[in-house]
Protein backbone atom coordinates (compact mmCIF):
# COMPACT_ATOMS: atom_id res chain seq x y z
CA UNK A 1 0.00 0.00 0.00
CA UNK A 2 1.46 3.31 -0.93
CA UNK A 3 2.78 5.58 1.97
CA UNK A 4 1.23 9.25 2.22
CA UNK A 5 3.29 11.28 4.80
CA UNK A 6 -0.11 13.90 4.70
CA UNK A 7 -2.01 11.26 6.31
CA UNK A 8 -2.71 8.55 8.26
CA UNK A 9 -5.66 5.37 7.88
CA UNK A 10 -8.47 6.18 9.69
CA UNK A 11 -8.27 3.33 12.51
CA UNK A 12 -4.65 1.75 12.49
CA UNK A 13 -4.81 -1.81 13.94
CA UNK A 14 -2.87 -0.66 17.34
CA UNK A 15 -5.14 2.39 18.10
CA UNK A 16 -5.83 2.97 22.00
CA UNK A 17 -9.40 3.55 23.00
CA UNK A 18 -8.30 6.63 24.71
CA UNK A 19 -5.69 7.84 21.74
CA UNK A 20 -5.60 11.38 20.49
CA UNK A 21 -5.91 11.10 16.70
CA UNK A 22 -8.31 12.94 16.43
CA UNK A 23 -8.87 17.00 16.21
CA UNK A 24 -12.08 18.00 18.25
CA UNK A 25 -14.13 21.04 16.89
CA UNK A 26 -13.99 23.79 18.55
CA UNK A 27 -17.20 25.55 17.40
CA UNK A 28 -19.28 23.90 20.37
CA UNK A 29 -20.46 20.98 18.33
CA UNK A 30 -20.63 17.87 20.47
CA UNK A 31 -21.94 14.64 19.09
CA UNK A 32 -22.03 12.94 22.62
CA UNK A 33 -25.87 12.61 21.51
CA UNK A 34 -25.84 11.11 18.14
CA UNK A 35 -26.35 7.61 19.48
CA UNK A 36 -29.22 6.06 20.66
CA UNK A 37 -29.91 3.11 22.08
CA UNK A 38 -31.48 1.52 19.70
CA UNK A 39 -28.50 2.70 17.17
CA UNK A 40 -25.97 0.58 19.90
CA UNK A 41 -28.70 -2.01 19.55
CA UNK A 42 -28.85 -2.67 15.88
CA UNK A 43 -27.89 -6.17 14.17
CA UNK A 44 -25.15 -6.44 12.20
CA UNK A 45 -26.33 -9.75 10.64
CA UNK A 46 -25.92 -10.46 7.21
CA UNK A 47 -24.00 -7.47 5.83
CA UNK A 48 -21.88 -9.46 3.27
CA UNK A 49 -23.63 -10.47 -0.12
CA UNK A 50 -24.73 -8.92 -2.82
CA UNK A 51 -23.72 -9.98 -7.00
CA UNK A 52 -21.70 -8.53 -8.87
CA UNK A 53 -22.59 -6.18 -12.08
CA UNK A 54 -21.12 -6.16 -15.55
CA UNK A 55 -18.19 -3.69 -16.35
CA UNK A 56 -19.25 -0.72 -18.39
CA UNK A 57 -17.13 -2.01 -21.05
CA UNK A 58 -19.52 -4.68 -21.83
CA UNK A 59 -22.22 -2.12 -21.81
CA UNK A 60 -23.93 -1.23 -25.21
CA UNK A 61 -26.44 0.98 -23.88
CA UNK A 62 -24.15 4.15 -24.61
CA UNK A 63 -27.18 6.60 -24.28
CA UNK A 64 -27.88 6.08 -20.80
CA UNK A 65 -23.76 6.19 -20.19
CA UNK A 66 -23.54 9.73 -21.53
CA UNK A 67 -26.60 10.97 -19.76
CA UNK A 68 -29.03 11.65 -22.78
CA UNK A 69 -31.31 9.32 -21.06
CA UNK A 70 -32.20 9.43 -17.56
CA UNK A 71 -30.35 7.10 -15.35
CA UNK A 72 -32.69 7.36 -13.06
CA UNK A 73 -35.82 4.80 -12.63
CA UNK A 74 -37.84 7.35 -10.17
CA UNK A 75 -37.56 11.46 -9.25
CA UNK A 76 -35.21 12.20 -7.03
CA UNK A 77 -35.58 15.70 -6.99
CA UNK A 78 -36.65 16.28 -3.64
CA UNK A 79 -33.67 14.97 -2.27
CA UNK A 80 -30.72 16.28 -4.81
CA UNK A 81 -31.87 19.71 -4.40
CA UNK A 82 -30.06 19.46 -0.76
CA UNK A 83 -26.79 18.85 -3.04
CA UNK A 84 -25.85 16.24 -0.17
CA UNK A 85 -23.86 14.25 -2.83
CA UNK A 86 -21.55 16.08 -5.55
CA UNK A 87 -19.02 14.40 -7.84
CA UNK A 88 -15.58 16.60 -9.07
CA UNK A 89 -15.39 14.66 -11.80
CA UNK A 90 -11.78 15.51 -12.94
CA UNK A 91 -11.01 13.89 -9.66
CA UNK A 92 -7.35 13.13 -8.83
CA UNK A 93 -4.08 13.52 -10.11
CA UNK A 94 -4.58 9.86 -11.64
CA UNK A 95 -7.68 10.55 -12.81
CA UNK A 96 -10.51 9.02 -10.32
CA UNK A 97 -13.04 10.52 -9.79
CA UNK A 98 -14.32 11.84 -6.86
CA UNK A 99 -17.45 11.56 -4.55
CA UNK A 100 -18.20 14.16 -2.26
CA UNK A 101 -20.74 13.81 0.85
CA UNK A 102 -21.68 16.21 2.94
CA UNK A 103 -22.92 15.94 6.09
CA UNK A 104 -23.97 19.42 7.10
CA UNK A 105 -26.66 19.36 3.83
CA UNK A 106 -28.93 16.28 5.21
CA UNK A 107 -32.14 17.87 6.23
CA UNK A 108 -33.72 16.77 9.24
CA UNK A 109 -34.69 13.35 10.10
CA UNK A 110 -38.50 14.26 10.02
CA UNK A 111 -38.12 15.29 6.49
CA UNK A 112 -36.17 13.19 4.23
CA UNK A 113 -36.91 9.52 3.08
CA UNK A 114 -34.06 8.11 4.31
CA UNK A 115 -34.24 4.61 2.02
CA UNK A 116 -34.61 7.21 -1.12
CA UNK A 117 -31.87 8.66 0.35
CA UNK A 118 -29.73 5.44 -0.33
CA UNK A 119 -31.72 4.59 -3.64
CA UNK A 120 -30.39 8.25 -4.73
CA UNK A 121 -26.56 7.29 -3.59
CA UNK A 122 -27.27 4.08 -5.70
CA UNK A 123 -28.03 6.34 -8.56
CA UNK A 124 -25.30 9.08 -8.35
CA UNK A 125 -22.14 6.02 -7.45
CA UNK A 126 -23.71 4.22 -10.94
CA UNK A 127 -22.26 7.02 -13.23
CA UNK A 128 -18.61 6.24 -11.68
CA UNK A 129 -18.37 3.15 -9.88
CA UNK A 130 -17.02 0.88 -12.63
CA UNK A 131 -13.93 3.20 -12.56
CA UNK A 132 -11.61 3.45 -10.02
CA UNK A 133 -13.04 6.19 -7.70
CA UNK A 134 -12.67 8.14 -4.22
CA UNK A 135 -15.01 9.30 -1.82
CA UNK A 136 -14.93 12.29 0.92
CA UNK A 137 -17.25 12.50 3.93
CA UNK A 138 -17.06 15.75 5.51
CA UNK A 139 -18.30 15.10 8.72
CA UNK A 140 -19.37 18.93 9.78
CA UNK A 141 -22.51 19.54 11.08
CA UNK A 142 -24.05 15.80 11.27
CA UNK A 143 -26.23 16.48 14.66
CA UNK A 144 -28.86 14.41 16.24
CA UNK A 145 -31.43 15.80 14.34
CA UNK A 146 -30.15 14.92 10.86
CA UNK A 147 -28.03 11.64 11.64
CA UNK A 148 -29.45 8.32 9.84
CA UNK A 149 -30.46 6.39 11.94
CA UNK A 150 -27.33 3.36 11.93
CA UNK A 151 -29.39 1.06 11.12
CA UNK A 152 -29.70 2.90 7.80
CA UNK A 153 -25.83 2.44 7.83
CA UNK A 154 -26.16 -1.09 8.49
CA UNK A 155 -28.35 -1.21 5.35
CA UNK A 156 -26.57 1.44 3.17
CA UNK A 157 -23.45 -1.09 3.32
CA UNK A 158 -25.47 -4.25 2.34
CA UNK A 159 -26.95 -2.67 -0.08
CA UNK A 160 -23.41 -0.99 -1.40
CA UNK A 161 -22.18 -4.52 -2.46
CA UNK A 162 -18.73 -5.34 -4.03
CA UNK A 163 -19.37 -3.69 -7.09
CA UNK A 164 -19.08 -0.21 -5.07
CA UNK A 165 -16.35 -1.51 -3.27
CA UNK A 166 -13.98 -3.32 -5.33
CA UNK A 167 -13.38 0.15 -7.29
CA UNK A 168 -13.00 2.21 -4.52
CA UNK A 169 -9.72 3.39 -3.76
CA UNK A 170 -10.08 5.17 -1.03
CA UNK A 171 -12.14 6.91 1.22
CA UNK A 172 -11.58 10.07 3.45
CA UNK A 173 -13.33 11.12 6.55
CA UNK A 174 -12.53 15.36 7.25
CA UNK A 175 -12.75 16.58 10.59
CA UNK A 176 -14.06 13.35 12.19
CA UNK A 177 -15.27 13.11 15.72
CA UNK A 178 -15.45 10.29 18.46
CA UNK A 179 -18.93 9.47 16.70
CA UNK A 180 -16.40 8.24 13.81
CA UNK A 181 -14.78 5.96 16.20
CA UNK A 182 -17.74 4.82 17.92
CA UNK A 183 -19.44 3.84 14.78
CA UNK A 184 -16.13 1.91 13.61
CA UNK A 185 -16.21 -0.31 16.71
CA UNK A 186 -19.69 -0.96 15.84
CA UNK A 187 -18.58 -2.37 12.23
CA UNK A 188 -15.05 -3.53 12.32
CA UNK A 189 -15.91 -7.22 13.59
CA UNK A 190 -17.48 -6.98 10.07
CA UNK A 191 -15.41 -5.14 7.56
CA UNK A 192 -12.24 -6.93 5.75
CA UNK A 193 -9.08 -6.10 6.34
CA UNK A 194 -9.14 -5.00 2.29
CA UNK A 195 -12.03 -2.52 2.56
CA UNK A 196 -10.51 -1.08 6.24
CA UNK A 197 -7.33 -0.10 4.47
CA UNK A 198 -8.94 1.85 2.34
CA UNK A 199 -10.27 4.55 5.01
CA UNK A 200 -7.75 7.71 6.22
CA UNK A 201 -8.82 10.32 8.88
CA UNK A 202 -7.86 13.96 7.81
CA UNK A 203 -7.96 17.02 9.99
CA UNK A 204 -8.19 19.88 7.57
CA UNK A 205 -8.30 20.79 3.91
CA UNK A 206 -5.04 21.19 3.37
CA UNK A 207 -4.15 17.30 4.41
CA UNK A 208 -7.11 16.10 2.25
CA UNK A 209 -4.85 17.85 -0.91
CA UNK A 210 -2.04 16.63 0.21
CA UNK A 211 -3.22 12.57 0.56
CA UNK A 212 -4.89 13.52 -2.82
CA UNK A 213 -1.76 14.73 -4.83
CA UNK A 214 -3.31 18.04 -5.62
CA UNK A 215 -1.87 21.59 -5.93
CA UNK A 216 -4.69 23.04 -6.96
CA UNK A 217 -7.76 23.78 -3.90
CA UNK A 218 -10.76 21.35 -3.71
CA UNK A 219 -13.76 23.27 -4.89
CA UNK A 220 -15.24 22.40 -1.20
CA UNK A 221 -18.49 24.63 -0.05
CA UNK A 222 -18.39 27.53 1.86
CA UNK A 223 -19.47 26.66 5.19
CA UNK A 224 -16.84 23.18 5.44
CA UNK A 225 -14.05 26.01 4.54
CA UNK A 226 -14.95 28.41 7.01
CA UNK A 227 -15.50 25.73 9.43
CA UNK A 228 -11.56 24.17 8.31
CA UNK A 229 -10.48 27.99 8.56
CA UNK A 230 -11.08 28.25 12.05
CA UNK A 231 -10.04 25.24 13.08
CA UNK A 232 -6.56 26.25 11.15
CA UNK A 233 -6.05 29.40 12.62
CA UNK A 234 -6.72 28.07 16.40
CA UNK A 235 -4.29 25.56 15.55
CA UNK A 236 -1.78 27.98 14.08
CA UNK A 237 -1.82 30.44 17.63
CA UNK A 238 2.04 30.74 18.30
CA UNK A 239 2.96 29.63 14.66
CA UNK A 240 5.58 31.46 12.44
CA UNK A 241 4.17 32.78 8.71
CA UNK A 242 4.37 30.21 6.21
CA UNK A 243 6.94 29.81 3.24
CA UNK A 244 5.58 31.85 0.05
CA UNK A 245 5.51 29.30 -3.03
CA UNK A 246 8.22 29.03 -5.80
CA UNK A 247 7.86 30.03 -8.90
CA UNK A 248 7.84 27.35 -11.87
CA UNK A 249 10.50 26.85 -13.58
CA UNK A 250 10.72 27.67 -17.66
CA UNK A 251 10.23 24.32 -18.10
CA UNK A 252 7.28 23.83 -16.27
CA UNK A 253 4.70 21.83 -17.98
CA UNK A 254 2.55 20.64 -15.18
CA UNK A 255 0.30 22.25 -12.83
CA UNK A 256 0.85 25.98 -15.03
CA UNK A 257 -0.90 27.54 -17.41
CA UNK A 258 -1.29 26.50 -21.27
CA UNK A 259 -0.33 30.19 -22.03
CA UNK A 260 2.73 29.79 -19.84
CA UNK A 261 3.94 26.71 -21.13
CA UNK A 262 3.75 28.03 -24.76
CA UNK A 263 5.52 31.21 -23.85
CA UNK A 264 8.40 29.14 -22.76
CA UNK A 265 8.43 26.46 -25.58
CA UNK A 266 8.38 28.88 -28.62
CA UNK A 267 8.72 26.64 -31.16
CA UNK A 268 5.69 24.30 -30.22
CA UNK A 269 2.01 25.13 -31.16
CA UNK A 270 1.00 22.44 -28.87
CA UNK A 271 2.98 21.60 -25.38
CA UNK A 272 5.78 18.97 -25.95
CA UNK A 273 4.90 16.53 -23.49
CA UNK A 274 1.26 16.30 -25.44
CA UNK A 275 2.90 15.54 -28.73
CA UNK A 276 5.15 13.34 -26.99
CA UNK A 277 2.69 10.83 -25.05
CA UNK A 278 0.50 11.26 -28.60
CA UNK A 279 2.76 9.93 -30.64
CA UNK A 280 3.97 6.89 -28.01
CA UNK A 281 0.52 6.10 -27.52
CA UNK A 282 -0.74 6.23 -31.11
CA UNK A 283 2.33 4.10 -32.35
CA UNK A 284 2.66 1.55 -29.48
CA UNK A 285 -0.57 1.34 -27.14
CA UNK A 286 -3.70 1.16 -29.70
CA UNK A 287 -3.84 -2.47 -28.93
CA UNK A 288 -3.73 -2.07 -24.78
CA UNK A 289 -7.12 -3.30 -23.38
CA UNK A 290 -8.36 -0.22 -21.10
CA UNK A 291 -6.56 2.22 -22.37
CA UNK A 292 -7.26 5.85 -20.71
CA UNK A 293 -9.52 3.65 -18.34
CA UNK A 294 -7.57 2.12 -16.10
CA UNK A 295 -5.81 4.11 -13.44
CA UNK A 296 -2.05 4.03 -12.66
CA UNK A 297 0.39 4.06 -9.04
CA UNK A 298 -0.14 7.76 -7.46
CA UNK A 299 3.62 7.90 -6.88
CA UNK A 300 4.86 6.74 -10.41
CA UNK A 301 2.73 9.85 -12.13
CA UNK A 302 4.24 11.85 -9.61
CA UNK A 303 7.80 10.71 -10.10
CA UNK A 304 7.27 11.44 -13.55
CA UNK A 305 5.41 14.69 -13.27
CA UNK A 306 8.43 15.77 -11.20
CA UNK A 307 11.04 14.54 -14.12
CA UNK A 308 9.06 16.30 -16.59
CA UNK A 309 9.19 19.33 -15.20
CA UNK A 310 12.59 19.74 -14.36
CA UNK A 311 12.64 19.26 -18.44
CA UNK A 312 13.90 16.09 -18.28
CA UNK A 313 13.06 13.39 -21.17
CA UNK A 314 10.47 10.20 -20.12
CA UNK A 315 11.14 7.43 -23.11
CA UNK A 316 8.16 4.95 -22.64
CA UNK A 317 10.07 2.64 -25.17
CA UNK A 318 13.33 2.49 -23.73
CA UNK A 319 13.79 3.56 -20.19
CA UNK A 320 14.50 0.53 -18.27
CA UNK A 321 11.07 0.53 -16.05
CA UNK A 322 9.13 0.70 -19.79
CA UNK A 323 11.30 -1.59 -21.87
CA UNK A 324 9.54 -4.91 -22.18
CA UNK A 325 6.41 -3.47 -20.47
CA UNK A 326 4.07 -1.97 -23.05
CA UNK A 327 1.28 -2.37 -20.80
CA UNK A 328 2.89 0.05 -17.90
CA UNK A 329 4.48 2.55 -20.20
CA UNK A 330 0.86 2.65 -21.81
CA UNK A 331 -1.13 2.99 -18.94
CA UNK A 332 1.11 5.78 -17.04
CA UNK A 333 1.60 7.53 -20.59
CA UNK A 334 -2.39 7.70 -20.80
CA UNK A 335 -2.82 9.25 -16.83
CA UNK A 336 -0.16 11.51 -18.06
CA UNK A 337 -2.22 12.98 -20.48
CA UNK A 338 -5.21 12.99 -18.37
CA UNK A 339 -3.36 14.53 -15.48
CA UNK A 340 -1.71 17.06 -17.71
CA UNK A 341 -4.89 18.61 -19.12
CA UNK A 342 -6.62 18.94 -15.56
CA UNK A 343 -3.09 20.33 -14.50
CA UNK A 344 -3.80 23.80 -16.88
CA UNK A 345 -5.95 25.43 -13.55
CA UNK A 346 -8.82 25.54 -16.21
CA UNK A 347 -10.15 23.17 -18.99
CA UNK A 348 -9.53 23.00 -22.44
CA UNK A 349 -12.08 24.74 -23.28
CA UNK A 350 -11.81 27.14 -20.58
CA UNK A 351 -14.41 28.49 -18.09
CA UNK A 352 -15.24 31.41 -19.92
CA UNK A 353 -17.15 29.01 -22.39
CA UNK A 354 -18.85 26.51 -20.13
CA UNK A 355 -22.16 27.88 -19.77
CA UNK A 356 -22.30 28.15 -23.62
CA UNK A 357 -21.26 23.81 -23.63
CA UNK A 358 -24.23 23.59 -20.75
CA UNK A 359 -26.26 25.09 -23.50
CA UNK A 360 -25.46 22.65 -25.98
CA UNK A 361 -27.58 20.15 -23.59
CA UNK A 362 -30.39 22.29 -23.39
CA UNK A 363 -31.44 21.29 -27.09
CA UNK A 364 -33.52 18.91 -26.79
CA UNK A 365 -35.31 19.82 -30.40
CA UNK A 366 -32.42 19.39 -32.31
CA UNK A 367 -32.18 15.99 -34.03
CA UNK A 368 -29.93 13.56 -32.60
CA UNK A 369 -27.75 13.32 -35.32
CA UNK A 370 -27.77 17.06 -36.01
CA UNK A 371 -26.22 17.95 -32.48
CA UNK A 372 -22.86 17.57 -33.80
CA UNK A 373 -23.06 20.86 -35.70
CA UNK A 374 -23.42 22.82 -32.59
CA UNK A 375 -20.22 21.21 -31.33
CA UNK A 376 -18.75 22.35 -34.32
CA UNK A 377 -19.93 25.60 -33.29
CA UNK A 378 -18.76 25.64 -29.93
CA UNK A 379 -15.10 24.44 -30.65
CA UNK A 380 -15.00 27.17 -33.33
CA UNK A 381 -15.02 29.52 -30.10
CA UNK A 382 -12.08 28.55 -28.80
CA UNK A 383 -9.29 30.38 -28.70
CA UNK A 384 -6.52 29.00 -30.93
CA UNK A 385 -3.93 27.68 -28.55
CA UNK A 386 -7.07 25.66 -26.83
CA UNK A 387 -8.26 24.71 -30.40
CA UNK A 388 -5.36 23.10 -31.35
CA UNK A 389 -5.04 21.16 -27.82
CA UNK A 390 -8.11 20.31 -27.95
CA UNK A 391 -7.57 18.39 -31.84
CA UNK A 392 -4.30 17.14 -30.43
CA UNK A 393 -6.00 14.91 -28.32
CA UNK A 394 -9.19 13.92 -29.95
CA UNK A 395 -7.34 12.93 -32.90
CA UNK A 396 -5.22 10.56 -30.66
CA UNK A 397 -9.17 9.40 -29.43
CA UNK A 398 -10.31 8.79 -32.99
CA UNK A 399 -7.03 6.60 -33.59
CA UNK A 400 -7.90 4.68 -29.91
CA UNK A 401 -11.44 4.31 -31.01
CA UNK A 402 -10.90 2.59 -34.52
CA UNK A 403 -9.02 0.29 -32.38
CA UNK A 404 -11.98 -0.37 -30.07
CA UNK A 405 -12.16 -4.64 -30.82
CA UNK A 406 -9.15 -4.48 -29.60
CA UNK A 407 -8.50 -2.37 -27.06
CA UNK A 408 -12.44 -2.58 -25.80
CA UNK A 409 -12.62 1.18 -25.55
CA UNK A 410 -14.92 2.36 -28.24
CA UNK A 411 -16.00 6.07 -28.68
CA UNK A 412 -18.57 5.72 -26.28
CA UNK A 413 -16.36 4.11 -23.26
CA UNK A 414 -13.60 7.06 -23.75
CA UNK A 415 -16.06 9.80 -23.75
CA UNK A 416 -17.20 8.51 -20.08
CA UNK A 417 -13.99 8.30 -19.05
CA UNK A 418 -12.20 11.19 -20.82
CA UNK A 419 -14.84 13.95 -20.94
CA UNK A 420 -14.50 15.46 -17.53
CA UNK A 421 -10.61 16.13 -18.20
CA UNK A 422 -11.57 18.42 -21.31
CA UNK A 423 -14.30 20.20 -19.90
CA UNK A 424 -14.80 20.30 -16.22
CA UNK A 425 -14.97 23.73 -14.61
CA UNK A 426 -12.56 25.28 -12.55
CA UNK A 427 -14.01 28.03 -11.15
CA UNK A 428 -17.73 26.97 -9.63
CA UNK A 429 -19.70 24.27 -8.34
CA UNK A 430 -21.26 21.75 -10.91
CA UNK A 431 -24.17 19.73 -10.71
CA UNK A 432 -23.71 15.87 -11.11
CA UNK A 433 -26.30 15.92 -13.80
CA UNK A 434 -23.71 17.44 -16.28
CA UNK A 435 -21.85 14.79 -15.70
CA UNK A 436 -23.54 13.27 -18.64
CA UNK A 437 -23.43 16.15 -21.02
CA UNK A 438 -19.53 16.77 -20.69
CA UNK A 439 -19.58 12.79 -22.11
CA UNK A 440 -21.70 13.65 -25.11
CA UNK A 441 -19.59 16.67 -26.08
CA UNK A 442 -16.45 14.59 -26.02
CA UNK A 443 -18.55 11.71 -27.43
CA UNK A 444 -19.08 14.21 -30.07
CA UNK A 445 -15.88 15.32 -31.10
CA UNK A 446 -14.75 11.68 -31.05
CA UNK A 447 -17.13 10.44 -33.75
CA UNK A 448 -17.57 13.67 -35.67
CA UNK A 449 -14.10 14.71 -35.27
CA UNK A 450 -13.56 15.81 -39.57
CA UNK A 451 -16.40 17.71 -39.51
CA UNK A 452 -15.89 19.74 -36.10
CA UNK A 453 -11.98 19.98 -36.47
CA UNK A 454 -12.04 22.40 -39.63
CA UNK A 455 -9.42 24.28 -39.35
Amino acid sequence: MLSHPAFTPLFPANMASDGDDFVEPEDGFADDDLLSPDDINVSLDGVHGGQQARSFLEREDFESELGSVDPFSEDFQDIAQHDIVEIIADGDRVGRPIIVFYAYRLPSNKSIDHDKLLRYLQATLDKVVDLDYTIIYFHYGLRSHNKPPVRWMVQAYKVLDRRYKKNLKALYVVHPTRFIRVIHTLFRPFISAKFEDKFYCVNSLTELEKALDLTRQLNVSLPVREHDATQRRASEVGKGSTTPPTPPRPSQQFDVTLEFILAHHTDHDVPPIVLDLCWFIDNYCLDIEGIFRKSANVGSIKRLREKINRGERVDFVNDAEYKDNVETAAHHAAVLLKTFLRSLGEPVTTNELYNKLTDLAEKPQVPKLEKWKFVRDFVALLPLPNYRLLKTVVCLLTKVAQNSQINLMNANNLSVVFGPNLAWPTDQQVNIAQLGNLNNFCYQLIVHYDEIFTR
